[in-house]
């Protein structure tokens, strides 16, 4: 599927061969209409987060089938591609004028990289209650630190909250270091800078207001801020092991 989405993307004026799945054809819409609004470097920029996002669920699918747990710091460089956030970011970019140095710059790489774990931390956080149930939870931070930090699960909740707060610092005070890339950009500087921050507050909001980890009760849940495990399912459990 991998394969033929990002041929979907890559062709949009090619028609997708009979009895395809139809992730094909939903690529090929998708990117023939983006083409309308994107500029020729998001354009760009956006085929290539999107091939590293295929590529990555492919890589994310086969640690589940070895049952292979990565460490802290090889889970979250592959975490940053299946969480699927700079394919999005890209789309922030479609009408705005801003240069590759802009994306090259060290500053920016560091607010990108910043938003993007923050995102993460915070989607399997939430997202840990169901996984567990359904006994998927490999890939996921939770389960990462309690297995590599050998703590539990109230520990290594704390454990993402300090790292997410560090987090947080670190993007508030890049922020006084972004470089001027000449004024005639600088209203797109500011719009792209405050769109991937709008982007973590919005996915916190998401995930509670909507029924994905929470069901009905995701507003009670973000107003409490405890959550009942769930029980897991009949399923065979998913086993671990650090390999």
């Amino acid at each position: 599927m991998a394969t033929i989405a990002m041929d979907g993307i890559r062709n949009p004026d090619k028609a997708r061969p009979p009895g395809e799945c139809v992730i094909g054809e939903a690529a090929r819409q998708f990117w023939k209409l983006s083409l309308k609004c994107a500029s020729e470097g998001a354009r760009r920029r956006f085929i290539e987060a999107f091939d590293e996002y295929t590529t990555s669920v492919v890589q994310q699918a086969q640690d589940r089938a070895q049952n292979h747990l990565r460490d802290i710091g090889q889970y979250l460089v592959l975490r940053r591609k299946t969480v699927g956030v700079m394919p999005s970011f890209v789309i922030l970019q479609f009408e705005l004028n801003l240069p590759d140095e802009f994306f090259e710059d060290p500053v920016i790489q560091r607010l990108t990289d910043a938003c993007i774990d923050m995102i993460i931390l915070s989607n399997d956080m939430c997202s840990y209650n169901v996984e567990q149930a359904r006994g998927d939870n490999g890939h996921n931070i939770v389960i990462v630190v309690m297995h590599h930090e050998n703590i539990g699960l109230n520990e290594a909740m704390r454990w993402i909250g300090d790292h997410y707060s560090k987090l947080v610092h670190n993007f508030l005070l890049d922020l006084s270091y972004v470089p001027s890339f000449g004024k005639e950009v600088q209203e797109d500087v500011d719009h792209y800078i405050y769109g991937m921050a709008n982007w973590v507050r919005a996915n916190d909001c998401w995930s509670f207001e909507g029924r994905r980890y929470f069901a009905a009760n995701g507003l009670e849940t973000q107003r409490s801020r405890k959550v009942v495990l769930l029980p897991r399912n009949s399923r065979k459990p998913y086993t671990l092991h650090h390999l």
